[in-house]
């Protein structure tokens, strides 16, 4: 079985789309492939720091901060979450510094209690997209995000909705746009949480 390959810190990483078995979240979105760049060859200072990724798909975001050193955390819905579990451990064993953990994590039902302690970084590639899990994952960030974490959102605004989404943030965060992919649409957003939050 193969799938595409990348390069990141140095190593070929290969991904396994599982479209047929695991949905639409099983597939490599170009809003995951630009925030594992972004971290990449950016000075964000991953190494040993806790990082919890968001309905993680295939698991790019996941690897890429395994690779640069951080305790990761890799989550998704119980019909997606197989593609991480192939894809997360095959491409870091033996090159992560630790090793990463990948859990179902369903916004609105999870007990989120089971989670923590706080995240330094919390992040999602194209997890703004459908309107009704909006008030789930909102809680959900704000549930496991502590007075330092940082928050990173990658994708696309598609829709209205999509704006007021990020709007509902900017109550808790200050939310700023720290990069744009203008050929593809694609904005990575980056939150610190408000004092008063």
């Amino acid at each position: 079985m193969s799938g595409p390959t990348f390069n990141f810190c140095g190593h070929d990483v290969i991904i396994h789309e599982q479209l047929a078995d695991c949905g639409v979240g099983a597939t490599i979105w170009d809003s995951s492939i630009i925030l594992s760049r972004f971290m990449e060859q950016t000075e964000l200072e991953l190494e040993d720091k806790s990082v919890l990724e968001l309905g993680a798909g295939t698991g790019l975001v996941s690897i890429v901060a395994s690779l640069l050193g951080a305790k990761v955390t890799t989550t998704d819905c119980g019909e997606t979450l197989p593609c991480a579990r192939g894809n997360v451990p095959r491409n870091t064993e033996l090159r992560a510094k630790h090793e990463p953990v990948v859990r179902r994590l369903e916004w609105g039902t999870t007990d989120l209690d089971d989670f923590g302690p706080k995240y330094d970084y919390i992040m999602g590639s194209d997890i703004i997209y459908k309107e009704e899990t909006f008030q789930d994952l909102y809680k959900t960030i704000m549930h496991l995000a502590g007075a330092e974490t940082v928050l990173y959102l990658a994708g696309r605004i598609r829709f209205s909705v999509d704006e007021d989404f990020l709007d509902t943030l900017k109550h808790d965060f200050y939310l700023s746009c720290v990069y744009e992919d203008t050929d593809r649409e694609v904005y990575i957003y980056r939150g610190e949480k408000l004092r008063n939050s």
